[in-house]
């Protein structure tokens, strides 16, 4: 994993800026890939648990501009026995290859999730619960885990347009690896 650093007092402002403009960008790039949902591993089935998604995950993807590149940091920190608080942040790489040495902008709070449920089965472990972003929207959110660890975010509905696990693999089977996380 890249080293990691924090932005001195001033250097944050205009790195907001960045790190605004990067999420979107590595939000809306593809990556493709035709792994299995469940990354092919046929490893043990991840934890129902929410304490399997805190900590700190690192986009798997890179997206490279000129002669930089960059990645998605998220952060999701248990806060109660169904909640967690959830950051994001950019790591900014100074070649286009989002190798060696980078320089972190954030994380900043985007808000906290709570789970309805979970369920994990067959290398796959799915949570349903509501987003609610710092300012107070509320969107459906699945935030999923598959073997070996990656962790890979969905929307939804409220109530849930995806109900059950085989609904969620067959959702995760569109989205690209690159767009997921890992530790």
């Amino acid at each position: 994993m890249p080293r990691i650093r924090t932005l001195p007092g001033l250097a944050r402002r205009p790195a907001a800026t960045l790190t605004v403009v990067a999420a979107l960008a590595l939000g809306a790039c593809g990556g493709g890939g035709d792994d299995a949902p469940d990354g092919g591993s046929g490893g043990p089935t991840p934890s129902a648990s929410i304490e399997a998604l805190a900590g700190d995950w690192v986009q798997k993807g890179c997206v490279k501009t000129g002669g930089q590149s960059f990645k998605k940091m998220l952060r999701a920190r248990v806060t109660g026995a169904n909640t967690l608080d959830y950051s994001e942040g950019v790591l900014s790489f100074g070649g286009n290859g989002c190798e060696g040495a980078s320089v972190l902008a954030g994380p900043s709070k985007l808000g906290t999730v709570s789970f309805d449920r979970s369920e994990a089965s067959g290398g796959l472990a799915a949570h349903w619960g509501v987003f609610r972003t710092v300012t107070g929207t509320r969107f459906g959110a699945i935030w999923t885990l598959r073997s070996p660890p990656l962790l890979c975010l969905l929307g939804d509905e409220i109530p849930s347009i995806q109900p059950s696990l085989s609904a969620v693999s067959a959702s995760l089977g569109t989205v690209p690896t690159d767009n997921c996380f890992v530790r």
